[in-house]
């Protein structure tokens, strides 16, 4: 016969908080039933959905890795980019290509730029 919990014995299972137990079977998270205001897990179910959890996560795991060597079989995480700032060589590069202006510095926003009467406020 399958072992019924209730909300503080199968959050003690999954060692999770009960209240956060809660929230996973209101949105269907976990295999759970409401009976009248009490939520109720089955055991089994419950070590089933956690089996499922682990090996779709290994699985997703394997997948993101590749090897890099065609000699072993070793795995290795994929890296990202560059995190280093582009040199202003680059960056003239760049500006040319997509046909922007090249002309010393660049503002960050245009809250300190005058605008093009001269005026303080834009109003003359």
């Amino acid at each position: 016969m399958a072992r019924t919990l209730n909300l503080v014995d199968a959050a003690q299972l999954l060692q999770v908080h009960p209240k956060t137990l809660q929230k996973w079977a209101r949105s269907g998270l976990v295999p759970a039933c409401k009976v009248g205001k009490a939520w109720l897990f089955l055991e089994h179910l419950l070590i089933k959905h956690l089996v499922s959890e682990s090996l779709a996560r290994v699985s997703v795991a394997d997948s993101l890795e590749k090897s890099k060597c065609r000699f072993t079989d070793a795995k290795t995480h994929l890296a990202g980019g560059s995190n280093s700032r582009p040199s202003r060589v680059n960056r003239d590069l760049y500006s040319r290509a997509l046909g922007l202006p090249i002309d010393g510095k660049r503002s960050r926003s245009m809250t300190g730029s005058k605008p093009p009467d001269g005026s303080k406020n834009g109003s003359a």
